[in-house]
């Protein structure tokens, strides 16, 4: 396994569960904290498959009822999840999250490598050999691991489908500008939503009482927003019309926060499997985070993708392909959802950020080879 984030662990798992043995390689150390902290309705029937949804409710993580949006004009929308036949989304600590998936795998004997990174694979007859370094001074060193199957879970980059020299169609690079800060007072337990001439933000309340105030928007805002600290970032979040009162009533102020710059490139892999190999989570399609989705269906082609490569292992012949074009169809599927909720916000037609969105920046380029 390379790569031992969400899409990665819950893979191993999988795989563990169907009796196959697990390496992964992780190039962090111990989990951090990412952006990305909720879950779509329906994620705990996924995370029972895993024996992880009575782990995951006393893990202290906070039921979302629905979204409040202000997005398309001044009136304020809702999104509300109560008759939803799936239940709540979810504000996670994402690092707490990933722990449990942890624990889980090393408690059915996944061999966890943490702080370690595959940097060379080569062919050996009906296995692939990796060779796996931790860093420099650890014990571990330098070793080599021989496998029947490698699932590339190793983020946008996509390491090992780099390495098959597979190109990478993408669709649009935005810019997450990231404040985790503490709640003093009481905040919603909703998810905040709302459009700006530069971008969109959202909030949300997570455990430790804590709230996540993420602004995307394009690369030249951000550098702007951030040239000189985070002061235009706070100003920016000052003039919205949604969030700035709700966050000053909470509390909510910069003294201690913690930010953070993340990329968000909406792209997939143009090819997702060969030869004993898949990719899953955001090394074989990256959403806009828009969606909500991301966590949601990366456990989806977690549980696909053990189910395929333990019907290899058991000797059979899995259909590698179906499972690429289930990818590249839900993939499909989002990015006509995405035009659609881009199309909706009209209020500024002469905006980079929404005319950009408006003449099919949202189309596929053609796919570039990363090597």
């Amino acid at each position: 396994m390379v790569g031992g984030g969400i899409a990665g662990l819950a893979s191993a798992i999988e795989l563990a569960l169907a009796g196959a043995g697990v390496v992964v390689a992780e190039a962090t150390g111990a989990p951090t904290e990412r952006f990305g902290e909720t879950l779509a309705p329906g994620v705990l029937a996924r995370l029972d498959r895993l024996g992880l949804s009575e782990v995951f409710r006393s893990a202290g993580h906070l039921s979302c009822p629905g979204t409040a949006v202000c997005w398309g004009s001044d009136r304020i929308g809702h999104n509300d999840f109560v008759l939803d036949p799936h239940g709540p989304a979810w504000h996670i600590d994402r690092s707490r999250f990933e722990l449990m998936l942890r624990a889980r795998a090393v408690q059915l004997g996944v061999e966890v490598l943490p702080a370690t990174r595959v940097v060379d694979v080569e062919e050996s007859g009906t296995r692939t050999v990796a060779a796996v370094r931790s860093p420099s001074g650890a014990p571990v060193g330098t070793r080599t691991v021989s496998a029947r199957w490698l699932i590339d879970a190793s983020g946008p980059t996509a390491w090992l489908a780099r390495r098959r020299d597979v190109g990478r169609v993408v669709i649009d690079r935005l810019v997450a500008l990231v404040r985790i800060a503490a709640v003093a007072g009481s905040f919603t337990a909703q998810t905040l939503v709302e459009s700006t001439p530069e971008g969109w933000w959202y909030a949300a309340r997570i455990p430790a009482d804590r709230l996540v105030t993420v602004f995307v928007t394009e690369p030249r805002s951000a550098r702007a927003l951030i040239s000189e600290g985070w002061a235009g970032w706070h100003w920016a979040l000052g003039a919205t019309r949604l969030l700035a009162d709700r966050l000053a009533d909470a509390g909510v102020t910069a003294e201690g926060a913690a930010f953070r710059v993340g990329s968000i490139g909406v792209s997939r892999l143009s090819r997702v499997a060969g030869e004993r190999w898949l990719a899953v989570g955001d090394a074989a399609a990256q959403l806009d985070p828009i969606a909500g989705r991301g966590i949601h269906d990366a456990l989806g082609d977690a549980g696909h993708a053990a189910r395929l490569v333990a019907e290899s292992l058991r000797g059979g012949r899995p259909a590698i392909a179906e499972f690429g074009d289930r990818v590249h169809a839900r993939f499909a599927e989002h990015l006509t959802q995405r035009e659609g909720w881009y199309d909706v916000e009209r209020q500024w037609p002469a905006a980079p950020f929404w005319r950009h969105r408006a003449a099919g920046l949202l189309r596929a380029r053609p796919a570039a080879t990363v090597r």
